[in-house]
């Protein structure tokens, strides 16, 4: 559970640094905006944006944890600095500029909040579901893909993670523990009424043609890779 003082800071902080966004988006003073966030991200992580987006997703990862553990106010902030600045490369039209901000700011929203027992009722849902919305014309890595596959399920919407859990398969970044995440994800659903599939616009029925759809495919690409006779 995140805690609620961590959220009510970063919603108070946050709302000032929007207040002041806004007003210069909409006075088109876009170098403002980004030389704003700029000095935020550097308060945050002593980095700029541009050095975040060069470095692996793992080590980003590794920036917004204590030891093991995730430091959820950072983690939250930095996903929020990334999607004011993609808003404000939108406003720009340099979408090339705005797509990976808007990718990483996902991941970092799903890091802090897939832990959470109902992401529906975090803070954050409208982030989370905007940035699916603006990214959904784009082509994403199995990493990120694997989370969304993760939201979509704990948010009740099956049909839409298993067609997410599909397209992780398709990745060219695509490996062998999607399969195994596929196989884990159908034995879940086995164990919901069918009401609850019915709400997810799923099926009994549904299941095992997804599973045996999983299963060919994980046959097929194992016969592809497999070493000649």
């Amino acid at each position: 559970m995140i805690n609620r003082d961590y959220i009510l800071r970063i919603i108070e902080q946050f709302s000032r640094i929007l207040a002041r966004v806004l007003f210069l988006r909409q006075t088109n003073q876009y170098q403002e905006v980004l030389a704003l966030l700029d000095e935020l991200f550097r308060q945050t992580v002593g980095l700029n944006s541009d050095f975040l987006l060069a470095v692996p997703e793992e080590m980003l990862l590794a920036l917004v944890k204590r030891i093991d553990l995730l430091d959820v106010e950072k983690c939250l902030w930095i996903a929020l600095l990334f999607k004011l600045e993609g808003d404000t490369y939108q406003d720009l039209e340099r979408y090339e500029e705005s797509f990976p901000r808007y990718q990483r700011s996902l991941r970092l929203f799903l890091e802090a909040i897939l832990p959470e027992e109902n992401p529906r009722q975090s803070d954050f849902f409208a982030e989370v579901e905007e940035l699916l919305t603006l990214l959904s014309r784009y082509e994403l890595p199995a990493s990120l893909l694997r989370r969304i596959m993760l939201y979509y399920e704990k948010t009740g919407r099956y049909a839409q993670a298993e067609d997410t859990l599909f397209e992780a398969l398709e990745a060219p970044d695509s490996s062998s523990e999607i399969f195994e995440e596929g196989l884990a994800f159908y034995a879940r659903l086995r164990g919901k009424s069918s009401a609850e599939l019915r709400a997810g616009n799923f099926s009994l029925e549904e299941i095992e043609e997804g599973l045996a759809d999983l299963r060919r495919l994980q046959a097929s690409q194992a016969t592809r890779h497999s070493p000649p006779h």
